[in-house]
């Protein structure tokens, strides 16, 4: 009996026989199948892109250019007093920029959040809510920024409502979350007792959830400043270090874009610093 299932076996699953005698069953499904031919697809329309679709113009191409802009790029010292402060100005309107996005995004998301989370909501409501913020958070940042740069004009204000938009549907989908891992126990404690719905959500829900929204606004605030470096090039908001990494570059100026990339390497390297003993915290 034990070999008829043995053979049974064998012959619905493609199996591996190790040297132990042990075996190793490899599932090849329909599904794993269609992923394998859509990746080896891509990856040759790839290749193929890179070798024969683009028409490069190697004529154009000159090695003095590429040796100027390595020498260059990373001679920091040869940036002046001047273009060092504008540089710095703009990393600051940058990162403002993404802070504001951040903080307008935390506070309106916060009742958004409240009435996401199925445990102390309608479910219908939270339903709603959860959907809507989906919608506008499958619409990337950049296209909230191009819509109401078209729509209002090119300018910081602009580029930060944009960015809010997306912002408040991360955050009301993160303090959902958030509410929702508040232990059960403790709501149905308080219910119990009598208290109300405002009561649960500031005595059990808030404090309890407190830890991981800042942990929230602190990852939120990180893809934020990275949008905002995007934005100055991709749209054009002035002021800001990407439209000026944009402009040194089409002038030649490689010592202060080297020194631009160099200040948003730092700020990332330091923000995420941050972020990481944020994370610490919050899991003790």
């Amino acid at each position: 009996m034990k070999a008829t299932d043995d053979v049974s076996i064998q012959s619905n699953l493609a199996m591996k026989k190790k040297t132990s005698g042990k075996y190793i069953i490899r599932q090849s499904t329909l599904t794993s199948r269609l992923i394998t031919i859509l990746f080896l697809f891509f990856i040759g329309i790839t290749v193929w892109f890179i070798f024969w679709g683009i028409d490069y113009k190697w004529e154009t191409f000159k090695f003095e250019t590429v040796v100027k802009f390595f020498s260059q790029f990373f001679n920091i010292t040869a940036v002046n007093g001047e273009s060092f402060m504008t540089l710095l100005t703009y990393l600051l309107n940058t990162i403002l920029l993404g802070v504001m996005a951040t903080l307008i995004g935390a506070v309106i998301s916060f009742p958004l959040g409240l009435l996401a989370a199925s445990n102390i909501t309608n479910k219908t409501v939270s339903r709603i809510i959860n959907g809507f913020s989906s919608i506008l958070r499958a619409v990337p940042t950049i296209v909230w920024v191009l819509i109401f740069v078209a729509g209002y004009g090119l300018s910081a204000a602009t580029a930060v409502v944009g960015m809010t938009f997306h912002t408040v549907a991360f955050f009301t989908k993160s303090y959902s979350e958030s509410f929702e891992e508040v232990d059960e126990g403790t709501i149905e404690a308080l219910r119990s007792s009598g208290a109300n719905k405002m009561q649960i959500i500031f005595c059990a829900m808030i404090p309890q959830a407190t830890t991981k929204i800042i942990s929230w606004i602190a990852i939120r605030s990180e893809i934020n400043f990275a949008v905002a470096v995007v934005i100055g090039p991709a749209v054009g908001v002035p002021n800001t270090i990407g439209s000026a990494l944009n402009a040194y570059k089409s002038h030649g100026m490689y010592p202060e874009l080297g020194a631009g990339v160099l200040m948003i390497f730092l700020v990332a390297l330091i923000t995420e610093f941050v972020i990481t003993r944020i994370k610490q915290k919050s899991l003790v």
